[in-house]
């Protein structure tokens, strides 16, 4: 005789209740990581954005460091004197 058989409806019943209850909470935690996946994910590009941001800004002031220096050197000679 099969465990089913065995067991009466209301024991069927009870177990199938059971099983949409436990579907339901893992619905809801793969819905709660997808949402925090989304966030993250947002706040990963937001990170992106500052650090392209932030090289932008180093390479305009490694180029004007290096004009400034050009000048520099365009001011005092090669060997240090003023000219």
């Amino acid at each position: 005789m099969p465990k089913s058989a065995a067991l009466g409806p209301a024991s069927q019943r009870h177990g199938r209740r059971r099983l949409a209850e436990l579907w339901n909470v893992v619905e809801g935690q793969i819905a709660e990581l997808c949402r925090d996946l989304a966030v993250e994910g947002k706040r990963m590009r937001q990170l992106e954005e500052q650090a392209d941001e932030l090289r932008r800004v180093i390479r305009q002031w490694a180029g004007h460091s290096e004009s400034a220096l050009g000048r520099r050197h365009e001011l005092v000679g090669e060997d240090g004197t003023q000219q």
